[in-house]
């Protein structure tokens, strides 16, 4: 008598199967999510802090730990701008301008907590100084 491959193969699939269920685990417990772990798994990112260039002149800018400072500089000059910081490990800028069909804004990059000045220096040459508080979240 000769079987055919199909009648073969629905006896070998039930078996192949079995083999790639997920088995129940004596201490399934230990993988259940408390309030707290369900908590930070459904946190968010912290968004970052947006200002204008004329903003940074007239005030400290206070930035979360792990976010940036992003300056809304006018669409076009994105790469025109420059930064620095007098701790470079506290903030430091992140210069702006196109990259893999993207355009990205300038701003500083907010590393540790505390306070650190800062210049930015616009497309017209003119520099703004300030100061970056890095607090916690």
């Amino acid at each position: 008598m000769k079987r055919s491959p199909l009648v073969a193969l629905a006896l070998v699939l039930p078996l192949m199967m079995a083999g790639c269920t997920p088995t129940a685990s004596p201490d399934s417990s230990s993988h259940d999510m408390t309030p707290e772990s369900a908590a930070s798994a459904g946190a968010q990112a912290l968004s970052p802090t947006i200002v204008s260039p004329g903003e940074l002149a007239t005030r400290e800018a206070t930035v979360v730990v792990a976010t940036e400072l992003v300056i809304a500089a006018p669409d076009g000059t994105e790469a025109d701008w420059t930064g620095t910081t007098a701790d470079p490990t506290i903030a430091e800028f992140s210069a702006g301008g196109a990259s893999e069909g993207a355009v990205f804004r300038p701003g500083f990059e907010a590393r540790k907590v505390g306070k650190t000045a800062a210049t930015l220096t616009g497309p017209d040459g003119q520099t703004i100084s300030f100061t970056i508080s890095v607090v916690a979240p």
